[in-house]
């Protein structure tokens, strides 16, 4: 059953009486990927002869999209924080991998050369992966139900994460080989950059590069490094699996290239495969 307790859609957590995650799995989570994954399939399925450049288009103002909504959404949560508790929550900075998908999707767009290469190869293939994994087991039901801003915010965002990744799979020359998985994870190490010493000198564990927390048998590993003085070598550990993850992706689309016979697109005259987010 979903949760039905007396609250406004745009309560803030603390605030909505009676909720102690009862949306977390169940049928709030069934009926969410139910609902999610027929629109996937549908929208991929009407959109897949759009033209390459327009489906950049589309994912690049889908990321000017996210990017309002994630400055909306911060401004509302900020508020509801100070005022509950005087201090700005720095743990919605946009430094965790799904916020990637911002710089990505408008790089994506309206990028030029190498850097938009590498933003559309990353929403091809990291965006995919960490957007299903959110929905898979999304946590923002822990905090809200599912008729209310906090989880409708968190549902359609990784919803789009998906959605745009396929978007540019199904309208490239061909879907994510390992060239556009090394091209993807160059953008990941280009945002990591940015997020390991902010985990490491704040405290943080955005991206899970201090701490992992969270993660089975890696949080683990984790806390063994930080006994034995060896933290630093934590977000190698992260990055390695993170690549692992990615490639994933290329197995998955090679394995479907060959059963589906995919190989002979080229051959029937769809023209010359490139990278995706690649123009030559």
């Amino acid at each position: 059953m979903l949760f039905s307790g007396d609250y406004h859609f745009f309560d803030y957590k603390y605030n909505i009486e009676g909720y102690a995650g009862q949306d977390a799995g169940g049928a709030a989570q069934t009926l969410f990927l139910a609902v999610s994954l027929t629109l996937l399939v549908l929208l991929t399925i009407l959109l897949r002869r759009t033209p390459e450049e327009k489906a950049r288009r589309i994912v690049g103002w889908l990321g000017v999209f996210l990017t309002v909504l994630y400055a909306a959404k911060t401004t509302w949560e900020s508020c509801w924080d100070i005022a509950e508790t005087g201090a700005f929550n720095t743990g919605i900075l946009p430094l965790d991998l799904c916020s990637m998908i911002m710089p990505a999707g408008i790089l994506t767009g309206f990028g030029r050369g190498r850097i938009r290469q590498m933003a559309a190869a990353w929403v091809s293939t990291g965006g995919i992966l960490g957007g299903l994994a959110t929905m898979v087991q999304l946590n923002a039901f822990r905090y809200y139900p599912l008729l209310s801003f906090g989880a409708f915010y968190s549902m359609l965002w990784h919803f789009l994460m998906v959605f745009m990744g396929l978007l540019l799979c199904v309208t490239a020359s061909r879907g994510p080989d390992l060239a556009t998985v090394l091209e993807g994870y160059r953008f990941h190490l280009i945002f990591s950059a940015v997020v390991i010493p902010v985990d490491f000198a704040f405290g943080f564990d955005f991206m899970f590069y201090r701490e992992m927390s969270g993660l089975p048998f890696l949080a683990e590993a984790a806390a063994s490094l930080a006994r034995h003085r060896l933290s630093l070598l934590t977000p190698v550990l992260m990055l390695l699996v993170y690549f692992a993850m990615y490639s994933l992706i290329a197995g998955v689309t090679a394995l479907a290239r060959k059963l589906g016979g995919a190989d002979g697109l080229q051959r029937a005259g769809r023209g010359k495969p490139v990278i995706l987010g690649h123009h030559s």
